[in-house]
C-alpha cells in the first residue's frame, strides 16, 4: 500500500487526502452515476458530452462529461463543504471553483480497452494558464492495484511537455518507451484508494491507468477546480467562449471562498 503521506502536491505533482466521504455517500453517487451512463436524467439536463452510449462496447471505458448537472446527488457530492475547504487547505487557494467533472467508469478490461495514456490535463485546455488548475480524483470503489488505478509520474509536473502523449492512446507501452528518452529514472506511484478517498494532482502532471483485471468496474469521479491563482488565455474560434460558464454557478459552482 501507498504510503500517502509522503507526496507533496508542488513537489511531486501529486498528493492524497484522507478519506473525506462516507461508504454510503459514495454508493449513492456511483448509483446516480449509473443512472446517468443510462441516459437518465434526474434533473432533467444533459451532460455536455458522452463518449459512451447504452449498447457500446461493455468492455471499453465509460466517460462522460459534466455529470454533476444531471443528478442533484452527483451535485452534492462535488460541492460538498469538506471538500471544497480540503481542496483549499492542499492548494493554499483563497478560493475554489468546479469548472468542470467527468465520471470514468471502467468495467473489467479486454486487451487494451481499459487504458487511458499518459498525458497532461493542461494539454486539453488552451483556454488556461498551468498554475491554479488541479484536478481531484472521487474514488466512488476501492482501487486496487489489479483495478486500474490512476498512475502518477512522480515529479512531472516539472517536466518539458513530451511529444506524444495522449489520453486517447491505449499503447502505452510505446509511450513508456518514448518517456525514457527523456527521463530514464521516472518513478511511477499507483493511486490506491478506499471508496470516498480522493488524490489531487497538478494541471502539468503526467498520469495514466491500464486496464481492470477485477470482476467489477473501477469507477471515479473527477473534479476539475479552479483556484485563485488561476488565469484565462483569451482564444478566437473554437473554445474562444468556453470559461464564460465561470459566471454561472449553476454549472460551475465555487465550492470554496475565503
Amino acid at each position: 500500500m501507498v504510503n500517502k503521506k509522503t507526496y507533496c502536491l508542488n513537489k511531486d505533482g501529486f498528493c492524497f487526502l484522507p478519506k473525506i466521504f462516507s461508504n454510503k455517500e459514495s454508493l449513492l453517487a456511483r448509483e446516480a452515476l449509473w443512472d446517468i451512463i443510462n441516459g437518465k436524467y434526474e434533473t432533467g439536463r444533459k451532460p455536455e458530452n458522452r463518449f459512451w452510449q447504452p449498447g457500446d462496447d461493455p468492455y471499453s471505458i465509460i466517460k462522460i462529461d459534466k455529470p454533476h448537472l444531471c443528478n442533484q446527488v452527483v451535485w452534492n457530492l462535488i460541492t460538498n463543504k469538506d471538500f471544497g475547504s480540503h481542496l483549499a487547505q492542499n492548494t493554499n487557494a483563497k478560493s475554489v471553483q468546479v469548472w468542470h467533472s467527468q465520471v470514468v467508469w471502467k468495467p473489467h478490461s479486454k486487451n487494451k480497452k481499459g487504458n487511458a495514456g499518459w498525458h497532461r490535463d493542461s494539454q486539453y485546455w488552451p483556454f488556461w494558464t498551468y498554475d491554479g488548475l488541479f484536478t481531484a480524483w472521487i474514488a466512488l470503489s476501492n482501487v486496487s492495484n489489479k483495478s486500474g488505478p490512476v498512475r502518477f509520474l512522480r515529479g512531472s509536473n516539472h517536466w518539458k511537455n513530451i511529444d506524444g502523449m495522449d489520453f486517447f492512446n491505449q499503447n502505452i507501452n510505446d509511450q513508456n518507451k518514448i518517456i525514457k528518452k527523456h527521463h530514464k529514472n521516472q518513478k511511477i506511484v499507483d493511486a490506491l484508494l478506499k471508496i470516498g478517498e480522493i488524490s489531487i494532482h497538478t494541471s502539468q502532471t503526467y498520469h495514466s491507468s491500464i486496464g481492470n483485471k477485477e470482476k467489477n468496474p473501477r469507477i471515479g469521479m473527477v473534479v476539475h477546480f479552479c483556484t485563485d491563482k488561476a488565469k484565462r488565455i483569451p482564444l478566437e474560434g473554437e473554445n474562444s467562449n468556453y470559461l464564460d460558464q465561470l459566471k454561472d454557478h449553476s454549472i460551475a459552482p465555487i465550492i470554496y471562498k475565503r
